[in-house]
């Protein structure tokens, strides 16, 4: 009776061990998780706090108020539409923020493959 008293004991004080354990972990991942809310909903009031200020843009340059000819005509040259210059602009500006910086140039990207190279990467890396 001895042997079987004492493996119950030990059934029992594994039983508290393991459970007190998880008790502990899911404590410490549920701590864990409200810091980093807390800390990510800090970042986001900080960035909407930011976005509310007023930005005034003085351009070093006089503005063309003249509109781009549209795309495909014969007065296009390659050169990229006003407005797609202030987009750009605008994306850069929003991304870097109260930083200083500057847009040297803005070029088109040339296509790096032909139409077929293309089809054919994309044919051979398509998912089964």
């Amino acid at each position: 009776m001895g042997d079987l008293s004492q493996a119950f004991i030990l059934l029992l004080a594994g039983f508290v061990v393991v459970f007190s354990v998880l008790i502990i972990l899911i404590a410490v991942v549920t701590i864990y998780s409200k810091i980093i809310t807390s800390i990510q909903n800090a970042g986001k009031k900080k960035k909407t706090e930011n976005k509310t200020k007023k930005v005034v843009v003085m351009p070093s340059e006089p503005v063309r108020t003249e509109m781009p000819a549209p795309a495909g005509t014969d007065d296009d040259n390659g050169e990229i539409p006003g407005e797609i210059i202030a987009v750009i602009a605008a994306a850069v500006d929003a991304v870097c923020g109260e930083k200083k910086h500057r847009i040297r140039s803005v070029k088109k990207a040339r296509a790096s493959r032909s139409a077929w190279s293309r089809a054919g990467a994309l044919d051979n890396t398509r998912p089964f």
